[in-house]
């Protein structure tokens, strides 16, 4: 916290949280246990601090923790819920179950223990959760605020233990937590092109261990079979962001290939028991679905990665037999332990939130990663990434710092893994900072000769080549990766609104921002292109919603960020966020 709890009392927001059925886990497995209850200790320990708290008191199964804003604790709330839920990807086990109570009031600190009748009103809350829950106080969603995504569900006035004043209890509804697959997903896309050549998409296996723990193993699979299949340089891979809106079961394959525009799909089922694995995969012609190859694999959960290629290359040499076998790239090295993969699959998922909380969040679960597993190098490059993020919205102290130990964890992934594409491409975004643009393409250009097909790596190449001076390249490359991922991210449209602004063309950044699910990050652009086409109270009301997004935004630090090679392109710029209003 940035000021701590004064011995006379200060108004604090308050988090008691309990370990479920702790006494039955000490009698069945102490050792165990006891290394559970530290490692999920340690977890709030690494975390909090992002979210302006810090634990206060620890008494066995139990945590106190105070946070200086009720928002941030129900945000910390939230996420660390959701590690214990997605724990078990990278853990062995049974998976640890917290309640959480949060409220919020005076606290004292005597000799570091806190007091306070509203650390007593939380406990009880924390009493009545179920498990994996956070039931929050009426004072408490008051202060709160707004959180969207975020709902409170009223419970009424249940009878609190020894707590006489009637206090109306709320159960917190995340729905960014795990979204439904087809929710949103009818975006506005490039009309279907006639399937010319091998097209595949690779849905996510189907959960079949009763268990949604395994999820997260379900797309992770399916993820990295897919990144093997983009090495074949006459396949067609469907990125995963639209890949991951379909399931067999509930799309039937003809449905599948209208919507993506594919030949042949790859689909299967995962059942897991303990650290044993059946992985059933299916190769399905979308026109006649038909199964044209199907088969089985049982295996040990260390040897999971050995698996992907052999699965990879089975379905690439159906698909055509004038595929160049010997392109097959040799063996990458992989995780040995299943901690360090699921720790890494979970904080790219919170990356995409581009928030300085889910940024450092995400820092800590790839350090956790790395601890794991040293010579990860995926694990590497996704903590480069964050560091480059906190230079790019100034969320670190020492910017220059960050953008540097960008470069550094990005060499260190390629080091360790020459041959993994995206270490390239994370080297090639932090150059890019650096305003190094010819090596910044250098690398994004062995990254696309590694894994040509990767609509990911494609569209941050043509960023790179807007501020490089080529948009026209860069508007045909975006194009392609949408082609490849029908169902694209809002960072596509946010980096096409890009290019559309270095060409001049306001009323097509305007249309392409409007067209994102969620425009946050385009309102710089907006404010810009809106004052350029003399709409001011529009460019002026986006301005405002900058400011109230990133409220230390100053458009001197700003004009730092874009790394134009033609300062023309930039004054440019600049002069649009000017007239718009925002702080000089």
């Amino acid at each position: 916290m940035s000021q701590p709890v004064g011995r006379r009392g200060k108004r604090a927001a308050v988090m008691v949280a309990d370990m479920v059925e702790f006494s039955r886990r000490m009698e069945q497995d102490q050792v165990g246990s006891a290394d559970q209850v530290t490692r999920s200790i340690q977890l709030f320990r690494n975390l909090i601090g992002d979210y302006g708290g810090r634990v206060a008191n620890i008494t066995g199964d139990g945590i106190l923790a105070l946070f200086d804003s009720a928002g941030e604790a129900l945000r910390f709330a939230i996420q660390i819920q959701t590690e214990f839920r997605e724990q078990s990807v990278w853990g062995d086990g049974e998976p640890i179950e917290f309640r959480i109570g949060l409220n919020i009031g005076e606290v004292t600190l005597q000799e570091s223990v806190a007091y306070g009748h509203c650390i007593n009103v939380a406990a009880r809350l924390q009493a009545l959760a179920d498990p994996s829950s956070i039931l929050v106080s009426g004072a408490f969603r008051t202060a709160m605020g707004e959180l969207p995504g975020t709902l409170l569900r009223s419970l009424g006035q249940p009878r609190l233990k020894n707590i006489s004043e009637p206090i109306e209890v709320f159960e917190v509804e995340h729905s960014g937590a795990k979204p439904s697959r087809l929710a949103g997903a009818l975006r506005e896309r490039l009309p279907a092109e006639p399937v010319r050549h091998p097209t595949i998409a690779v849905l996510p296996l189907t959960n079949l261990s009763g268990d949604p723990r395994n999820d997260h193993l379900c797309e992770g699979i399916a993820e990295d079979i897919i990144a093997s299949l983009a090495r074949f340089r006459n396949l067609m891979v469907i990125a995963r962001h639209s890949a991951f809106l379909f399931t067999l079961s509930a799309n039937p394959a003809r449905e599948v290939q209208n919507r993506l525009g594919v030949r042949y799909i790859l689909g299967g089922s995962l059942r897991r028991a303990d650290k044993r694995l059946r992985i059933a995969v299916e190769l399905i012609d979308a026109g006649t679905e038909t199964a044209l190859w199907s088969d089985r694999f049982n295996l040990e959960l260390e040897d999971l990665f050995d698996m992907q290629d052999e699965i990879a290359g089975a379905v690439a040499a159906r698909l055509s037999t004038q595929i160049d076998i010997a392109e097959q790239r040799q063996e990458s090295p992989h995780p040995r332990d299943m901690r360090a993969y699921g720790l890494v699959v979970r904080g790219r998922h919170l990356i995409l939130k581009v928030t300085k909380e889910a940024n450092w969040h995400a820092r800590r679960l790839f350090e956790e990663a790395i601890e794991y597993a040293p010579e990860y190098g995926r694990a590497f490059g996704a903590l480069s990434r964050t560091h480059n993020l906190d230079w790019r919205y100034a969320w670190s102290s020492t910017p220059k710092d960050s953008l540097e130990s960008a470069i550094v964890l990005a060499r260190r992934a390629k080091e360790l893994d020459r041959l993994d594409a995206s270490g390239y491409a994370e080297l090639g975004y932090a150059k890019l900072y650096r305003r190094q643009h010819d090596e910044a393409l250098a690398e994004y250009s062995q990254a696309l000769a590694l894994n040509p097909n990767d609509a990911d790596i494609i569209v941050e190449y043509a960023d790179a080549l807007v501020y490089a001076e080529q948009p026209q390249r860069s508007l045909e490359l975006v194009q392609k990766a949408m082609r490849l991922n029908p169902y694209y991210p809002d960072w596509y449209l946010w980096y096409l609104a890009d290019i559309y602004d270095a060409m001049g063309r306001a009323e097509d950044v305007v249309a392409t921002v409007m067209r994102m699910h969620d425009p946050s990050e385009g309102q710089r652009l907006l404010a810009v292109n809106y004052s350029h086409l003399g709409m001011m109270r529009e460019a002026q009301a986006a301005a405002r919603e900058v400011i109230r997004l990133h409220p230390q935004f100053t458009i001197a630090q700003w004009r730092e960020r874009p790394p134009y090679r033609d300062p023309l392109v930039l004054e440019r710029y600049v002069e649009g966020l000017r007239k718009a209003g925002l702080p000089e």
